[in-house]
């Protein structure tokens, strides 16, 4: 069955799909608006869509299903250097954006077979790379999803990381609407420059699910304490990096309902996630049903279930992820960092930064921190306090005290927040370590 077929086939059509402000799509809506697109499509090979968080993008997303092309979704904050290349490597010969549907001169580029999307990752230093999906990738984990989470659990999903993000694109979009919910846009301009306005905007549409990386979890709280619980919720999934246990609880003591997960492109988003009820503490959950996986030299590795490959490349038949990790005896993952990051002290200790890090972000005070101390005998940090007063000294403190001894943080120095403006963020939000390294270490500033 594909994504469609699932989508519009056994929904009744009276029942709201698609909302957002002041306007909505019922179900029974949709087949004759996919089509009207897909007929437009179907003259391409490879279509980039660059449009806003709405009701649009979805139709054309969905539309491009329906024209069996290769669609690229570019994510909004992408530079212009890294939507040229995008653009060009994919051999994308037209683009929706809200101007409409404008043909771009075709560059023949061959593409592994059957390729529905070519998702782009930021990545942490370099320029994207473009993972080539398979519809049947995506279908699989959007039904996973909804296996484990239950039919039921879909009401209201808000739409709140940019739709041109895998994660959004596959666990929100798609598995809402596979599962007979409504999906609710909101334009990301909405929100704020830094997501002053998220906690209104939830509370306006009433969702019951959303999906956030976690500074943004960490923001929400922070309007939670300021203006109150937001009762419609059931359930919040955080991922896109690792995220402290004990920020977890405090979410949870707040009464955000929050449940980590694990995911990656080359697996179409979502691999291991957290559920009402299979749920453990400093694990990003149980794989999802269709993942076949197995522990190699402490890295977690995956059968390909439609990976089809980078750009330009063969897809190989297992996925090396490059995250480390450990499977307990009841199955629920623990991430214990990236491979490529591991600092050894010069007491030969194996530290991930990854987990000294989530520590010290549960610390309200600290906003961002970036680990480093390769081969030096204790871990430093740079620090970007998360409020002019804050007492950055005592707060380490306390995350060190959750810490062992070799992986307490000894020095820091505070730096100005990280931003995708100066090139220390990624345009998700993970740190690029090498240029923070390069940026500081040149510097001293305290």
């Amino acid at each position: 069955m594909s994504i469609l077929s699932s989508i519009l086939e056994p929904h009744r059509p009276d029942k709201v799909a698609l909302t957002e402000a002041g306007y909505k799509l019922d179900y029974g809506d949709l087949p004759n608006l996919i089509k009207s697109r897909a007929e437009r499509l179907s003259r391409y090979h490879c279509v980039a869509l660059s449009m806003n968080n709405d009701i649009e993008w979805v139709l054309w997303d969905l539309a491009g299903l329906a024209a069996k092309i290769t669609l690229v979704p570019l994510p909004p904050f992408f530079t212009k250097e890294q939507r040229d290349h995008a653009l060009k490597s994919s051999g994308c010969d037209a683009i929706v954006t809200p101007d409409g549907l404008i043909p771009l001169p075709y560059m023949p580029i061959t593409l592994a077979d059957g390729t529905a999307k070519i998702t782009y990752t930021s990545g942490t230093t370099g320029t994207p790379k473009g993972v080539c999906l398979s519809e049947d990738a995506m279908r699989l984990v959007a039904q996973s999803i909804i296996d484990v989470l239950g039919q039921d659990l879909a009401d209201i999903h808000a739409c709140v990381l940019p739709l041109g993000v895998l994660l959004e694109n596959v666990a929100g979009v798609y598995a809402t609407l596979m599962a007979g919910g409504t999906v609710h846009l909101n334009r990301l301009e909405s929100f704020g420059k830094n997501y002053e306005r998220l906690h209104g905007a939830i509370k306006e549409s009433g969702a019951t699910s959303i999906i956030l990386v976690p500074e943004m979890l960490r923001i929400l709280m922070m309007q939670v304490r300021e203006s109150g619980p937001l009762p419609s919720l059931k359930y919040v999934a955080v991922g896109g990096s690792k995220v402290s246990p004990s920020l977890i609880s405090q979410a949870r003591a707040m009464g955000l309902p929050v449940y980590e997960g694990y995911g990656l492109s080359e697996c179409a988003s979502v691999v291991a996630l957290n559920t009402h009820s299979q749920n453990k503490a400093g694990t990003v959950g149980k794989f999802l049903p269709h993942v076949r996986t197995r522990i190699e030299n402490g890295e977690i590795v995956l059968k390909n279930t439609g990976f089809l490959g980078y750009v330009g490349e063969a897809p190989p038949s297992v996925i090396h992820t490059g995250d480390l990790g450990e499977i307990d005896a009841e199955g629920f993952v623990s991430i214990t960092g990236r491979k490529k990051n591991v600092l050894i002290t010069s007491y030969g200790r194996n530290v991930s930064p990854e987990w000294v890090e989530s520590e010290l972000l549960s610390q309200p005070e600290i906003a961002q921190a970036v680990v480093y101390g390769d081969g030096e005998s204790a871990l430093s940090a740079y620090i970007a306090p998360a409020f002019p007063a804050a007492n950055i000294t005592e707060a380490i403190a306390q995350a060190n005290a959750h810490l062992p001894e070799y992986a307490h943080i000894k020095n820091f120095t505070l730096v100005p927040p990280f931003s995708p403006e100066d090139g220390t963020l990624t345009g998700t939000g993970r740190p690029r370590r090498s240029r923070i390294l390069q940026l500081y270490q040149k510097e001293n500033i305290q």
